[in-house]
């Protein structure tokens, strides 16, 4: 059975704007809610200036998963864009992704449209969730 998402038009509308500020480089950060419902994004630095990279410390995730469970909303996805390349998951993303819980969005500026794709990622393969923007 396929996974349905519902992301906020205002949250998708912010994704877009943050990865837009940030390029050429990735932009990242996390998407928090309920399950299947996406209700707050929370932009992170990217630490490393690449256009096929992002990283943040430890210590910064760790803040802001405990400011989002103080909201009592849990960690869905890793957002990250990519600046060139389709919005699909590179071996790095998949070899890196940190829990198998969490799922991994990522948001396309290859397209004179951005393309934005959702997947549950489960020892290092993908599935893509069809989303909902409302």
């Amino acid at each position: 059975m396929e996974k349905i998402i519902t992301l906020p038009n205002n949250i998708y509308h912010a994704l877009i704007v943050e990865g837009e500020r940030q390029l050429p480089y990735e932009a990242c950060g996390l998407l928090a809610g309920f399950p299947k419902q996406v209700r707050s994004f929370w932009p992170l630095q990217n630490q490393v200036k690449s256009s096929s990279r992002f990283f943040v410390p430890k210590e910064i995730v760790t803040s802001t998963v405990e400011k989002i469970q103080n909201r009592k909303e849990q960690v869905l996805a890793i957002f990250h864009t990519h600046p060139s390349t389709k919005p699909v998951p590179s071996y790095f993303d998949l070899k890196h992704h940190p829990d198998d819980e969490v799922d991994m969005v990522i948001l396309s500026y290859k397209y004179t449209l951005p393309q934005i794709k959702w997947y549950q990622i489960r020892h290092n393969t993908y599935t893509a969730c069809k989303l909902v923007i409302s």
